[in-house]
């Protein structure tokens, strides 16, 4: 890996996909240089059933 993003989260379900999306289409075509590690804060909202849709062998999700 040549990036790591770490992407902290508390109550993000109305901009998580946004965020997300922007790492990853216009970056589909080689996600093998790149990692992304979630940091759910205990999220009280959605966010963490959307997040796991996105099923990315480089993504990395913790939940608090």
């Amino acid at each position: 890996m040549e990036l790591s993003i770490i992407i902290p989260v508390y109550n993000g379900e109305k901009y998580i996909k946004e965020c997300l999306n922007s790492i990853y289409n216009p970056l589909l075509d080689n996600i093998d240089w790149f990692e992304v590690i979630i940091v759910n804060d205990g999220s009280i909202d959605n966010t963490a059933s959307m997040i796991s849709k996105y099923k990315y062998e480089n993504l990395k999700i913790f939940n608090n």
